[in-house]
């Protein structure tokens, strides 16, 4: 009987040994498995302190830009102020700057920090494959590289948007007063094309920045498209369907489609940055 006693003495310790270890290496457990999926908050952009005229020049920038892509051929940034989000894209490398102008761009929003495109503005449009597009009835033709990019650049006269809020999809004349989204695109004479827009935080977020506001994470991604393999041109220009202001595309909500279905489209570049809103106290 005291043997037996004896035995629970020296055996029961080294079972509470044991269950103190499995309780401590589940509470720590739990501790990494939250934290590993919770989200958390990327570093705070950069607050505007004065509205960004967009006009295609990069002195309200400085320079350099924050962040450049991969190949270190075009730069770009992201700041705020408590009404816009304002991006600018510069390249000098003249593969890219085609690209931007023939191929087109695309800026997407994604207010949940991921990488959805559900939100765009897409500026510049991408142009007919072929070079005898048309346009206003006559064909264009280039005679040489900075020819085909002047008239690319005032092809660059529209832009079309997708998903936002308190505001149609559609096409608009950059001159459109239907909304207050503005673009612009400028080759400059130091061999650079500098892009600027500026786009309300409450066709983002549903409301401007107000105090109040928890940061949250924030992104925006800058795809620009790639040179198609095959031609093809349907040669559609969109009608003005806003009597003045703005161009309307009517089907599918925003995308209009150059060339024919047999067209190979290689994926777009993309860059995206995730960062938080800044509201100025």
């Amino acid at each position: 009987m005291a043997f037996q006693v004896l035995a629970r003495k020296l055996i029961c310790p080294q079972k509470n040994f044991m269950k103190g270890r499995l309780q401590a290496f589940a509470l720590l457990a739990g501790m990494f498995f939250y934290f590993s999926c919770s989200s958390r908050l990327a570093p705070p952009g950069r607050y505007q302190d004065n509205p960004i005229i967009v006009d295609g020049n990069i002195s309200d920038w400085g320079f350099p830009l924050r962040f450049s892509n991969p190949d270190y051929n075009m730069e770009y940034e992201v700041r705020n102020d408590k009404r816009n989000i304002y991006v600018c894209v510069y390249s000098k490398d003249l593969s890219v700057q085609k690209r931007i102008l023939k191929s087109g761009m695309i800026i997407y929003f994604d207010p949940k920090g991921e990488k959805n495109k559900n939100m765009s503005l897409v500026f510049p449009v991408k142009k007919p494959a072929d070079q005898a597009a048309q346009r206003n009835n006559e064909p264009i033709r280039y005679t040489d590289y900075m020819t085909e990019m002047n008239q690319l650049l005032r092809q660059s006269d529209y832009y079309n948007t997708t998903g936002m809020l308190n505001m149609e999809n559609g096409q608009y004349a950059l001159d459109s007063k239907i909304n207050n989204i503005q673009v612009a695109i400028k080759l400059n004479g130091d061999s650079s094309l500098v892009y600027e827009a500026a786009v309300p935080i409450n066709y983002l977020l549903g409301t401007d920045l107000k105090a109040g506001y928890k940061p949250e994470n924030f992104s925006v991604g800058i795809a620009v498209n790639k040179n198609s393999i095959h031609n093809g041109n349907s040669g559609y220009r969109p009608h003005n369907s806003y009597g003045g202001g703005g161009m309307r595309m009517h089907g599918m909500g925003g995308n209009r489609n150059y060339g024919s279905a047999n067209n190979t489209a290689p994926k777009p570049e993309e860059n995206w940055d995730t960062f938080q809103l800044v509201l100025k106290k």
